[in-house]
């Protein structure tokens, strides 16, 4: 269950953010290697090219790079800024994304595809934002995007826990993201889909909250069910332009929720 996955990145247990190609089959791509370099002088080759492009990225100094700029960084007061999302694209079938579907493209150039019934228009933006936040290192845009009690109760728990705290958490997983895309990025395309029942005997939400009672306490799911005008449940896929604009899937099927209240959609995590 990918809420499961969600629990151990924001408690930085991890090095990944959601699915990202490569990722889960880590430990198996590092036995991999292991036996490569028992084969032949070719195989043993081969295998350095790709190490050196892995190190191409420099993510301790990216690492020190952003902490700066995030040690800084406020918590924000006020609503993140959000742009407009157009009408619905049709690409005709011998257009090259034609396979993706239709889709509705914000006033930033990202497309996005979702169901108006199912989402609405400033949730799918406050997404947008939220992931840009990640890509531009903003502690303070991540904070606009993020329900208020869950920062200041995971600082709190990962000080306690792990002697490190939220701002800490949120540059480890800035760079995990732009280590898996060779350096800095940006979001191309947005996809939110409602998700399968995992548990037949559990409400999705109830189970996303229980994975997080530790954090925010038994009976946080009712009790936020009393402050909030409603609260969503989805599953995300973000693609993502590197540097030199090639685009690649960033994260794939990763359950996500938002809490609506007073006209804000706040996300949890």
């Amino acid at each position: 269950m990918n809420k499961l996955k969600l629990t151990a990145l924001l408690l930085g247990t991890v090095m990944c953010f959601g699915t990202f190609a490569g990722c889960e089959n880590k430990k198996n791509d590092e036995s991999d290697s292991s036996a490569v370099s028992d084969e032949s002088e070719d195989n043993a080759s081969e295998n350095e090219d790709t190490e050196s492009e892995t190190e191409a990225f420099d993510r301790e100094g990216y690492n020190e790079k952003i902490m700066e700029r995030i040690e800084k960084a406020k918590v924000a007061d006020k609503a993140p800024v959000l742009g407009k999302i157009g009408k619905t694209v049709t690409p005709a079938g011998d257009e090259k994304e034609a396979e993706l579907g239709a889709y509705h493209e914000s006033d930033s150039g990202v497309k996005f595809y979702y169901n108006e019934e199912e989402f609405p228009e400033e949730l799918m933006l406050t997404l947008e934002a939220y992931f840009n936040s990640f890509a531009d290192a903003d502690y303070t845009a991540y904070t606009s995007c993020a329900y208020p009690e869950y920062v200041e109760k995971m600082d709190e728990y990962l000080k306690k826990e792990f002697e490190y705290d939220m701002k800490t958490s949120f540059g480890t997983n800035c760079t995990n993201l732009a280590e898996n895309m060779k350096g800095e990025f940006k979001v191309t395309r947005i996809k939110m889909d409602v998700p399968q029942q995992y548990e037949e005997d559990k409400d999705n939400l109830e189970a996303y909250f229980e994975s997080f009672s530790d954090v925010l306490g038994e009976g946080y799911y009712e009790k936020l069910k009393k402050e909030v005008d409603k609260i969503y449940d989805g599953e995300f896929y973000i693609m993502a332009s590197d540097e030199h604009g090639d685009e690649s899937l960033l994260v794939s099927a990763y359950e996500i929720v938002f809490a609506e209240k007073d006209g804000r959609y706040y996300v949890f995590g």
